[in-house]
């Protein structure tokens, strides 16, 4: 399994289980990232956990305001990188999934053509059987 260092460092140690997130700004100097996790029956781990993160201050050239400058607020270079880490393991379920429901038709087709010949290969038989 990919090593996932920023989460790692975050406390998050079953990434298996992680099944999506959501980030919204709160104000604006916070972000809120909210992971979900799929957890087992009877598991009394929670099934999902919030993370806030602070958004550093800077001050910017805007020759519209009185001032000629303008705080904004940068997301938190840790935070883009834990999202991108997120990203390649939810990415990568549904890539799975994807495949699984891929797989699941062909099976399905495929069984239906060999019921189809099978079929078939009966009522020639039974026409053979008839005949003799």
């Amino acid at each position: 399994m990919k090593e996932y260092k920023i989460l790692s460092e975050m406390g998050i140690s079953r990434f298996g289980e992680i099944t999506h997130y959501s980030l919204r700004q709160d104000g604006k100097a916070r972000d809120i990232l909210k992971i979900y996790y799929k957890r087992k029956k009877g598991s009394v781990l929670p099934e999902r956990k919030t993370y806030k993160f602070g958004r550093a201050a800077k001050m910017v050239q805007d020759a519209n305001s009185k001032t000629g400058s303008v705080e904004v607020y940068e997301i938190s270079p840790f935070l883009l990188k834990a999202v991108e880490e997120l990203d390649h393991i939810v990415d990568k379920r549904h890539k799975d999934r994807n495949l699984e429901d891929l797989l699941l038709k062909r099976v399905n087709q495929l069984e239906k053509d060999i019921k189809a010949a099978t079929d078939e290969l009966r009522s020639i038989i039974d026409s053979i059987k008839k005949n003799n």
